[in-house]
């Protein structure tokens, strides 16, 4: 045997899976051994550890069989774009689980200070697509300050409090929109002085809000985010219209 050949027992050592797995991968000739031994034993390369390395993973991410045996057989994928594939299955399965991390610590938060929404209340205060909305907020600010900040403000608030901070916003909005369908500039004292009230209202109800994070926001408004679709649903164009007018309001305060 020679130096670079393994038998099924370090292979299967090696590449983090049991004997009977890789017996498994050569009758379905997903990962076959190089070549046997004189007396018939499996003998894999490195080459094949890491093949079987790599089923390991993508099943660990979830994968059928069938599509692994696809990836691998695609002889245009290089190891590149494996790793690159994987890298990216891991990092949406990071955000999901840190989204639901963020949603238990929320109930935990509340829980500690002694308050509790029903399922009904969660879902008016959040909607039906609880879990897809902190799924994205996680992926966008789960880092940051902000994000983290947000998650322990909102972990303490009543039904009540977000009764009163859903209709603060409602009204704000509601004066934008009108600002906007009047024919009103963003550039105007109205719209600025519109577009600090949302700031206010994010940094006392959210996250500390200073114009710089607030023109952060306001990009996302722009690009159509789940902020922005939501402006665009009440009016065409809402999104570019809140964005100019924090982006003014920003250089306004110099």
């Amino acid at each position: 045997m020679a130096d670079d050949e393994y038998t099924v027992g370090t292979a299967a050592e090696l590449a983090g899976v049991s004997i009977r797995t890789l017996h498994h991968y050569d009758e379905i000739g997903l990962v076959q051994p190089s070549r046997r031994s004189t007396a018939g034993y499996r003998l894999y390369s490195d080459t094949d550890v890491q093949a079987l390395t790599r089923v390991a993973f993508y099943r660990e991410l979830g994968l059928e069989l069938g599509e692994i045996a696809s990836l691998l057989a695609d002889r245009d994928i290089t190891d590149e774009h494996h790793l690159q594939r994987q890298r990216e299955l891991l990092t949406e399965r990071i955000s999901h689980f840190t989204a639901m991390v963020s949603v238990i610590d929320h109930e935990l938060s509340a829980r500690a200070a002694g308050i509790g929404l029903t399922p009904q209340q969660r879902r008016a205060v959040f909607g039906q697509d609880f879990v897809a909305h902190a799924t994205s907020a996680a992926q966008k600010w789960g880092d940051s300050k902000e994000f983290v900040q947000r998650q322990q403000r909102t972990a303490r608030y009543s039904q009540q409090d977000w009764a009163k901070l859903r209709e603060e916003l409602a009204a704000i909005n509601r004066a934008l929109a009108e600002a906007m369908l009047s024919g009103t500039p963003p550039t105007s004292p109205l719209a600025m002085d519109l577009a600090e009230r949302h700031r206010e209202h994010t940094a006392r109800w959210f996250h500390d809000c200073d114009h710089a994070t607030h023109r952060e926001l306001a990009v996302h408004y722009r690009n159509n985010e789940r902020s922005g679709q939501n402006y665009d649903a009440m009016v065409p164009g809402l999104s570019q219209y809140v964005h100019d007018a924090i982006v003014a309001n920003a250089e306004r305060s110099g």
